[in-house]
C-alpha cells in the first residue's frame, strides 16, 4: 500500500482541528482520522489527542486491531475536550482484509471493482458513542483505492480521475481532493490509499 494525505486549515487559523496516522504495523497497516470538533487550538487539541491514543495502542498491540476497543480508548481520552469525529481503518494484509469503523461526519469511499459503502455511526468521540458501531469489513484487492476525509470535503466528488489511468500519484490525488473539493468554511484533510 503506497498513501498520500494532504490537509489544510479553514482560512484565517493557523492550526487545523483535523489530524491524520498512516502507520504500518505487523502485517498491515493502520489508518486514522480525526476532526476536533470546531477550529483552531482546542479542536486541534482533541484531535491530536485521539491520534495520540491510536498511536499508542497500535504499538502496544501489534498486528492485533480492535477497532471497537480503539474507539472506546479515545472516547475515554478525550472526555472533557471538545471531542471529535473519528474514522479507522485496518488492513490486514495477511487475510488481505479491511476492516474500518466511522464515528460522526467522516466519509470513507472505496474505488474497487465492487460496491463499498460503509456506513458511519453518529455521534461524537468524548462526548456521546452510539449503542452500536458498525465494523466494516471487505476483501482487499489490489488496485483498490481507499479514500478517508473530513467534513471539509465537499462529497459530491466524482472518484474517476482517481483511477491509476490518469496518473496521479496518490499524493497527487490527495492535493487535487482538497484543491478542488475542500470547501473554505472549514478544515479540510483527506488520505488516499492504493
Amino acid at each position: 500500500m503506497i498513501f498520500g494525505a494532504f490537509g489544510r486549515p479553514i482560512e484565517g487559523e493557523f492550526l487545523s482541528g483535523d489530524a491524520y496516522l498512516i502507520r504500518e504495523i505487523e502485517h498491515g497497516w493502520l489508518v486514522a482520522l480525526a476532526d476536533g470538533l470546531g477550529h483552531g487550538a482546542a479542536a486541534a487539541e482533541a484531535s491530536e489527542k485521539a491520534l495520540s491514543i491510536i498511536n499508542t495502542y497500535a504499538g502496544a498491540h501489534g498486528s492485533v486491531v480492535d477497532l471497537r476497543n480503539v474507539l472506546r480508548l479515545c472516547h475515554a481520552g478525550l472526555a472533557g475536550t471538545r471531542g471529535a469525529v473519528i474514522g479507522l481503518c485496518h488492513l490486514n494484509s495477511q487475510d488481505r482484509v479491511w476492516s474500518s469503523l466511522v464515528v460522526g461526519n467522516v466519509t470513507l469511499r472505496v474505488l474497487s471493482d465492487r460496491q463499498l459503502n460503509p456506513v458511519p455511526a453518529g455521534g461524537i468521540v468524548g462526548y456521546k458513542l452510539p449503542k452500536t458501531v458498525h465494523v466494516a469489513e471487505w476483501p482487499y484487492c489490489e488496485g483498490d483505492t481507499l479514500i478517508l476525509h473530513t467534513d471539509g470535503v465537499r462529497e459530491d466528488y466524482s472518484m474517476d480521475f482517481l483511477a491509476r489511468k490518469q496518473g496521479l500519484t496518490v499524493q497527487q490525488a490527495a492535493e487535487r481532493i482538497i484543491e478542488k473539493y475542500g470547501v473554505n468554511t472549514d478544515d479540510a484533510t483527506v488520505i488516499v490509499g492504493r
